[in-house]
């Protein structure tokens, strides 16, 4: 009985390989889509909560991409003071904007409405949320993204550089009078800010819903499969990168580049469990990738709540 119990699975382990399965059996052209802006696939989120001082902003530099994410002031009428609430970080808020831009692009709107009464119902029927603290971190990651406000800037080949400004979510009321102490009150109704709604049609990225709900603990992992499903489908030729430019994109946040090896070598093996299309390889020197099917192949398929 013993040797049994030891070789049984996690509840996280077990749950994972629920979700690998479910991945495998689900035919490519009957994936659910979630959506980002392509920006969103060359320069990405803090994967961890960073302290910044409200005058600082979050920077994130990958090639001619750079992105900011400035705090916006949100009034607290409690206190009478305005707040600074954080900038969005870890896997949660690239899934839950996932979703929303989904949502937006479904109903041809940016304003949302929402099949759900409540947050942990609406997470609950998009399978990202296994219980109270889950639910907790997603209205803390909605809260963030709402008094958020992103630029995006890429240097051209004449050394100009080109950017916008976008607030991303509003309609949350951040301090609801009902409910004091909770952050963020739910809201049946989302409205995405006029600009980022513009890009977001000019520029959406689709990626599989079974296959982020896989990498759902893994911000680095999310971010690895992003890039991949925006560069391979597209490649003419084998890409090589080094990985000095590996870590320039996706381990900002790791110091010796022993460590960021072992790390993103272990997600890439995750993200190879959930996108098997994807054709890549790494040795010594750095990474190679090939030209691959796109995880999602038809465009616009939606079926979230």
């Amino acid at each position: 009985m013993r040797e049994n119990d030891e070789k049984k699975l996690s509840r996280y382990a077990e749950s994972r390989m629920r979700l690998v399965m479910n991945s495998f059996n689900t035919h490519p052209d009957d994936r659910e889509h979630l959506y980002m802006p392509v920006a969103l696939a060359h320069v990405y989120f803090p994967r961890r909560d960073v302290k910044l001082d409200p005058t600082e902003s979050y920077i994130h530099k990958s090639g001619d991409f750079q992105l900011n994410i400035s705090q916006l002031p949100v009034h607290n009428p409690h206190t009478g003071k305005n707040e600074f609430i954080g900038v969005p970080f870890g896997p949660k808020s690239r899934l839950l904007l996932g979703v929303i831009n989904a949502l937006a692009l479904q109903q041809g709107s940016n304003k949302i409405d929402i099949d759900a009464e409540s947050l942990p119902k609406f997470l609950q029927k998009i399978g990202l949320t296994d219980g109270g603290n889950q639910i907790n971190q997603a209205r803390n990651q909605l809260a963030r993204l709402s008094s958020a406000l992103i630029s995006v800037s890429y240097r051209e080949a004449d050394g100009s550089t080109t950017h916008g400004q976008m607030p991303i979510v509003k309609g949350f009321d951040l301090f609801p009078r009902s409910q004091p102490n909770q952050l963020l009150l739910w809201k049946r109704n989302i409205v995405l800010s006029l600009d980022y709604w513009e890009e977001l049609q000019k520029h959406p990225l689709p990626l599989s819903l079974e296959h982020l709900r896989i990498l759902s603990g893994n911000a680095r992992a999310i971010d690895f499969y992003t890039f991949l499903a925006y560069r391979l489908h597209s490649l003419k030729k084998p890409l090589f990168l080094t990985w000095a430019t590996m870590k320039e994109i996706f381990g900002g946040d790791i110091g010796r580049m022993a460590d960021f090896k072992v790390k993103m070598k272990h997600d890439a093996k995750i993200v190879k469990l959930a996108y098997s299309e994807a054709k890549f390889s790494f040795d010594d020197k750095g990474w190679t990738f090939e030209r691959s099917l796109a995880p999602i192949q038809k465009k616009l398929k939606l079926l979230l709540p």
